[in-house]
């Protein structure tokens, strides 16, 4: 397969797949579909859909949205009181989301499945799979060349859809990059009606996961498995590695309005950079657990979700954190900032949490 063995530190793809194994009754009565039959089978509609493994969520407007597995995407327009069901044309799992405006939103996931919507995120349409992922991958092997690249290629058309994405970087409502597993990346410059496989753009000789994907500024960063960081100052055109300060797995990024950037993963890791990389100071995130999701409220305090279900909460732009007095009780894979508090994705559906004032 493609997604070959490894010996690699825990991941929190890792930790999410085995809870969601461990999950003793499924949300839905019948079974899951193969892999081969999720990628072109619509989502089954569900009064249940919003206690389903959430994975990523997200605001377009006024509206939340929130996805995951089986390729369910949930909306609600009352600040998460009650939730829809969007028509969906696959049951991969989503892994996550992002808007460009009010409009025009994508999301991704297993199987290379890229997803577009252009009514906030009511109706989607498929846009790239992982069969044509690898297809245009191997294009652009032959085009370079590269031997090795063609040779990795090919094994990818060999594997079928089995390519995952981890994460997006919508850029405005033309230009977006898709990162994902063993060094996949792709990028669209007409919001995705076509797509360039980007895999020679970015310095990854030994094809690490790319978790996260962030823009700064004029700056893009990548964050990934075994401490993997790099950044572009061209736009995108080429990314180098960075001094990283840990060299444990970056599960995401937190881009601060004020030009920060908050790079978060295993054990609780936490460090922070106002100079674009050059140099890392270490956060108190207060917990040793593995963080799994973040985000910078509109206040300009920070709050980093954990797989213990901890809520941290930082007003200092990021250098420390504090645990919010709610408990979850649940691992949690994702938050997004809501009306009057917090919307958070976990593996027994979405959720809210009201948000302590500030001080």
């Amino acid at each position: 397969m493609y997604l070959r063995d490894r010996i690699m530190k825990p991941n929190l793809f890792n930790a999410v797949v085995a809870l969601l194994m461990t999950v003793a009754t499924s949300a839905l009565a019948e079974e899951s579909p193969t892999p081969a039959a999720a990628l072109g089978r619509p989502s089954l509609q569900s009064p249940k859909a919003p206690r389903m493994a959430i994975l990523t969520v997200a605001n377009a407007g006024k509206r939340m949205l929130a996805a995951g597995e089986r390729g369910i995407v949930i909306y609600s327009d009352d600040n998460g009181s009650n939730w829809t069901q969007a028509q969906t044309p696959t049951s991969a799992s989503l892994t996550a989301m992002r808007f460009a405006n009010d409009h025009q939103g994508w999301a991704v996931g297993h199987m290379g499945i890229v997803l577009h919507t252009a009514d906030g995120g009511r109706t989607w349409a498929k846009q790239l799979d992982g069969i044509e992922a690898a297809r245009l991958t191997l294009d652009a092997a032959r085009k370079s060349g590269d031997e090795r690249a063609i040779r990795d290629a090919e094994r990818m058309v060999l594997d079928g859809a089995d390519k995952p994405f981890f994460d997006l970087c919508v850029i405005d409502d033309h230009t977006l990059f898709i990162v994902g597993a063993y060094n996949l990346a792709m990028r669209s410059d007409d919001g995705g009606k076509t797509w360039t496989a980007w895999q020679k753009h970015i310095a990854n000789p030994r094809a690490l996961h790319l978790y996260a994907m962030r823009a700064v500024g004029s700056s893009l960063f990548i964050a990934g498995e075994q401490g993997l960081l790099l950044r572009s100052s061209d736009g995108g055109q080429s990314f180098a590695p960075i001094n990283s300060p840990y060299k444990g797995s970056w599960f995401g990024l937190v881009a601060e309005r004020n030009g920060g950037l908050l790079a978060y993963g295993l054990r609780g890791n936490v460090y922070l950079t106002r100079d674009l990389g050059k140099t890392w100071k270490q956060a108190n995130s207060a917990t040793p657990v593995s963080i799994s999701a973040g985000t910078e409220l509109a206040d300009g305090r920070i709050v980093l979700v954990s797989q213990a279900g901890d809520v941290l909460i930082s007003a200092d732009k990021g250098l420390s954190f504090t645990r919010s007095p709610e408990k979850t009780g649940l691992p949690l894979a994702s938050v997004a900032e809501g009306f009057d508090g917090l919307v958070l994705g976990s593996l027994r559906g979405v959720g809210f949490m009201p948000l302590p004032a500030t001080n």
